[in-house]
């Protein structure tokens, strides 16, 4: 398991800098956010959740804060182009513009969490929330209006993946000590 998490991780990480990152320089974009950081993200999940003892710590640690990093500039992307992605929340759900400033401030909240390591365990639990309702309200209902449309179904997996790897990481830091310097992951 350590093994392909550390593959995954960097496969990943490549993806994002190799080859994203030279084509799309403006790191505040829509492009950048979601071509460059999104892998990243995955990566980074797939570095800290297995903590069986063979990721070296200067992988975690790195990674905490790359996953940091990703979660901020998601929240701060989500008040840059705030009428786009409200404009993403499907019409059945009311305030759309309120939905697209919290969860803003959450990501901007889990990023602060994951860097600071306080309250990780509840961060990874709330971020993992986020993206298990964005799969179901936001990115299936696309998918089986268009199921032959492969940008919709890379769009399911991503979202699926972070939903994943956070909730895979809540429950690793559920049985052990926090990502940081020995503070108790269950601490209110």
């Amino acid at each position: 398991m350590v093994v392909s998490s550390i593959t995954l991780g960097v496969l990943m990480l490549l993806c994002g800098l190799a080859f994203d990152v030279p084509r799309r320089p403006n790191l505040m974009s829509a492009e950048w956010r979601t071509n460059v950081l999104e892998p990243i993200a995955i990566g980074s999940l797939a570095w800290l959740a297995p903590r069986l003892g063979g990721i070296p710590e200067w992988l975690h640690r790195t990674s905490r804060y790359l996953l940091a990093f990703a979660l901020i500039v998601f929240g701060i992307a989500h008040f840059q182009v705030l009428t786009f992605i409200a404009s993403l929340v499907p019409g059945w759900i009311s305030w759309h513009r309120f939905w697209t400033v919290f969860f803003g401030v959450a990501f901007i909240s889990a990023g602060v969490s994951f860097a600071t390591g306080f309250l990780q365990r509840w961060a990874a639990l709330g971020v993992g929330l986020m993206f298990a309702l964005w799969t179901v309200t936001i990115h299936v209902p696309p998918l089986l209006g268009a199921p032959q449309d492969p940008d919709k179904w890379s769009d399911v997996f991503i979202v699926a993946a972070l939903w994943g790897g956070s909730w895979a990481l809540a429950r690793d830091l559920r049985d052990r000590k926090d990502l940081s310097l020995g503070a108790d992951s269950n601490r209110s």
